[in-house]
């Protein structure tokens, strides 16, 4: 146990001290209905391609005492990533668009490293040692689930947590501790009748309140899936090229919030919420790597990265976008060539259908010989 006690009032300053925007307390008991709805959804498929979430992952982060022996509470840190999206550079060009929590550094180090400093604080003032398991993002603590237990904000119909203070803009961190703390009272309020971001997902994928179907989700589409994008749903992506912020643009709770001062999350050089997509599509391997170290792009590698932008210059009507696609046809990346003949197959031009027809007779692939062909049936040259 440790030596002193802590007020709410107090585990919040701490939070703020080690660079956290909100910080509650919820007890560790097993989330049994979270595990219940995680293990329906991932059952009907609802989860998509994301196969390192099993039943055994969900079955033990709605567990905290498996993660953690000994645990007592569970704090739940949010640091809100919204930004001044700023000028936008020069250019004629078309353009993607990014989600906001990707612009700058990769939150998995920048909250975890808050976390520890709150770990350490916590310990200086309690006068104990304090064992712990942190999680963000990617560990198994499920912490959405946490943050509504703890009254940090409410679950969102578009399954985002919105918290009053700065809205759903938030990036969540969690840490399982074995010592008791004060605990606030879950949020009682609701997104009401509005359904807002339901209707705003162009690709549906919000199925019912709350309830996400991933593979629909343009997020899910343009990060976690790895192979091609479906062809019917391609065209609704629009210019998206990593995440999708649509659901959290016409939130109301979203109207009004905060930009708190993280750089951080400033966008990178030569990045932005709008990034030139010609230019896009023509990094190398070499400058993918330099361009994205330590940024959540990384995650989608090149060829993910290049697959979207290809998508999103089919999706511009953009002429200027040919001679780029049509380089692209030559990638050695499968996955960036297949797209990049399904962009060029919406632009119904000479110079678009004649590279198809190059391409058709040179390439080896399976997959993307199919979608060239699909492209030139698509531009009224048979294949």
């Amino acid at each position: 146990m440790a030596d002193r006690s802590i007020a709410q009032e107090e585990l919040q300053a701490l939070g703020r001290e080690a660079g956290l925007d909100l910080l509650r307390a919820a007890p560790a008991d097993p989330f049994a209905e979270t595990e219940r709805i995680y293990l329906e959804r991932h059952e009907a498929g609802l989860l998509g391609e994301m196969r390192w979430i099993t039943p055994e992952r969900i079955r033990r982060g709605c567990a905290p005492e498996e993660l953690l022996p000994g645990a007592r509470s569970i704090l739940i840190g949010a640091v809100s990533y919204l930004v001044h999206e700023g000028v936008g550079r020069g250019g004629y060009g078309p353009r993607g668009k990014v989600a906001r929590y990707a612009l700058g550094d990769d939150y998995h180090d920048t909250v975890k490293l808050k976390l520890q400093a709150l770990h350490r604080a916590l310990e200086t003032h309690l006068g104990t040692p304090i064992r712990t398991r942190v999680s963000v993002d990617s560990g198994p603590v499920v912490d959405r689930a946490v943050a509504a237990r703890a009254g940090l904000g409410w679950y969102g119909k578009n399954t985002n947590i919105l918290t009053p203070q700065l809205g759903s803009w938030v990036l969540l961190g969690a840490m399982i501790v074995d010592v008791p703390l004060p605990y606030a009272e879950p949020s009682r309020k609701s997104c009401g009748s509005c359904t807002r971001c339901m209707t705003a997902c162009p690709t549906g994928a919000l199925i019912a309140p709350g309830v996400l179907d991933s593979r629909r989700c343009i997020s899910y589409l343009t990060i976690e899936l790895k192979g091609p994008i479906p062809r019917e749903l391609r065209p609704l992506i629009g210019n998206w090229i990593f995440g999708c912020d649509i659901c959290q643009e016409v939130c109301p709770v979203n109207r009004d919030a905060p930009v708190p001062s993280h750089p951080e999350h400033q966008a990178r050089p030569a990045w932005g919420h709008e990034p030139d997509l010609i230019e896009l599509m023509g990094l190398s391997d070499e400058e993918f790597r330099i361009r994205f170290r330590n940024s959540p792009v990384k995650r989608t590698k090149r060829r993910g990265l290049l697959r979207n932008v290809a998508v999103a210059l089919g999706n511009s009507g953009d002429p200027q976008a040919i001679p780029a696609l049509v380089r692209a046809l030559d990638d050695h990346e499968p996955l960036v060539r297949g797209h990049a003949a399904w962009a060029l197959g919406q632009f119904l031009s000479v110079a678009s259908r004649r590279a198809l027809e190059a391409a058709l007779g040179r390439e080896t692939d399976p997959w993307v010989h199919e979608e060239i062909a699909a492209s030139l049936a698509n531009t009224g040259v048979a294949a």
